[in-house]
């Protein structure tokens, strides 16, 4: 993982006495420095290396094995499965007996599932269901808990904006997000605050097949206690249905990260609800002063300094989206999407193409089924990076990633979180190893296999 984040450390310098003079003092080593650090790590199904295939995977289990007793580990998630048939390399079995050991050496280990997916057949959920309070006065509180069925554990069920095909649906806890309050991960030094924002769940077909990634941000307090607050929001509402809500309107900024919490069902000007990415794409309408729209960045910036908009998206069925997108290529911006799936009305928008332009640039990545096989990877991200003008400032580079598809359940009726990264440059600082690269590098990669797969539209 790229690092980012340095922390002070005290370096121990030994003495030996010999005869009761003190020796001088041994050169003092290189400090060590944390394996934990802030930055991407992406999965590759492509791939014959099972690293990889599993580096997500392998990640989260790192963190929870370097978890310091008597610190936190909270994980919200949707699919965290497994059956007696997972092919050994691809099982999620293994991280649930980390999370057990975890919990056995003193951490508070608290899971919170959708329900969909928890029963005696999911044998990860049956060694979750070793996490258990430990004796009392131990200082330990751990355990699993799933939503309701058919239900989200915080989201309402849909507004009536979602529409007749919508009224008889319930939302889920799509989450992927995992917390750590302290931890070593493989290293030695001990890091605080640790977000890991995912786009993935723990199965096979997460590792196997889907491409997904996930962000992790570490010494960020105030990201943290937002993510936490969120976290504990959601287990309240658990335990007491009252408390759910249609609209969680806790979003936070913490420095370069801010982080994104739904459902969202307030209504704006024309209505609907308030759409985060509708909001997001419409700051790239903000012009840098002087410039026409999407122009005015550093040459070295975009596509010959036009802002250019990359997403990874694993669905799409909010068409104001799409629109916005064919009208930001339109006006200048070069929109390069790769996606799994899209309605008709989406894909109607994107596949405009009208001069100077010629509209977006669509690249489907999605497996099929051939004689009984499935064939080929499919994109399960669900990433926007902007690389341009954002809100009137040219040669800006952020990410946006979580486990908000651009559907319209994920806007208001599921549990979802989005985490933004900014990689912009502040000044004339030193910039360390960019998270913007490496995502920008993995759409790449995924823009690659969906045009060597010819599934384009």
């Amino acid at each position: 993982m790229r690092m980012r984040t340095s922390l002070p450390l005290a370096v121990a310098v030994t003495a030996a006495l010999v005869t009761g003079v003190p020796a001088p003092l041994a050169a003092a080593g290189p400090a060590p420095v944390p394996t934990v650090t802030t930055g991407a790590v992406f999965n590759d199904p492509t791939s014959t290396d099972p690293i990889r295939r599993n580096a997500i995977f392998n990640h989260l289990s790192a963190l929870i094995d370097g978890a310091v007793p008597g610190s936190d580990i909270k994980i919200s998630l949707y699919m965290f499965m497994a059956s007696s048939t997972t092919e050994a390399e691809f099982s999620s079995v293994p991280l649930a007996q980390r999370l057990v050991a975890a919990h056995q050496r003193g951490v508070n280990v608290q899971v919170l599932l959708d329900g969909k997916y928890v029963g005696p057949w999911n044998t990860s959920y049956t060694e979750l269901k070793k996490l258990q309070d430990r004796p009392e006065g131990s200082g330990t509180h751990s355990w699993v808990r799933s939503c309701a069925a058919g239900q989200a554990c915080l989201a309402t069920r849909p507004a009536a904006w979602a529409g007749e095909a919508y009224k008889d649906w319930h939302g889920v806890n799509h989450n992927k997000l995992f917390l750590f309050s302290q931890t070593k991960g493989s290293g030695t030094v001990p890091v605080n605050n640790v977000v890991v924002q995912s786009s993935g769940n723990l199965t096979t077909d997460d590792r196997k097949t889907f491409w997904n990634d996930a962000l992790t941000v570490t010494e960020n307090a105030e990201l943290y206690s937002g993510y936490d607050a969120y976290f504990t929001k959601q287990v309240e509402a658990w335990a007491d249905p009252t408390k759910r809500l249609s609209d969680v309107l806790m979003d936070k900024q913490a420095g370069r990260a801010k982080a994104y919490f739904f459902p969202r069902q307030t209504s704006g000007p024309d209505g609907n609800p308030d759409d985060v990415i509708l909001n997001i794409l419409n700051t790239v309408d903000n012009p840098v002063p002087g410039h026409a729209l999407c122009h005015g960045n550093s040459s070295g910036v975009g596509l010959n300094g036009r802002t250019v908009i990359r997403i990874a998206q694993g669905g799409i069925n909010r068409p104001a989206i799409a629109k916005k997108l064919y009208e930001l290529d339109k006006a200048g911006c070069y929109v390069d999407v790769v996606y799994g799936s899209a309605d008709a009305e989406s894909l109607t928008w994107l596949k405009k193409s009208e001069a100077p332009y010629n509209g977006v640039t669509l690249h489907e990545l999605h497996s099929q089924m051939v004689n009984g096989q499935e064939v080929g990877t499919t994109t399960h991200n669900k990433y926007l990076i902007i690389e341009g003008a954002y809100k009137g400032v040219p040669d800006q580079k952020i990410v946006f990633t979580g486990s908000h598809t651009y559907t319209k359940s994920a806007l208001i009726g599921n549990d979802e979180a989005l985490l933004k990264w900014d990689d912009s440059s502040i000044g004339t600082a030193p910039h360390a190893p960019s998270v913007f690269e490496a995502y920008r590098d993995n759409f790449r990669a995924q823009r690659a296999a969906a045009d060597s797969q010819n599934v384009q539209p």
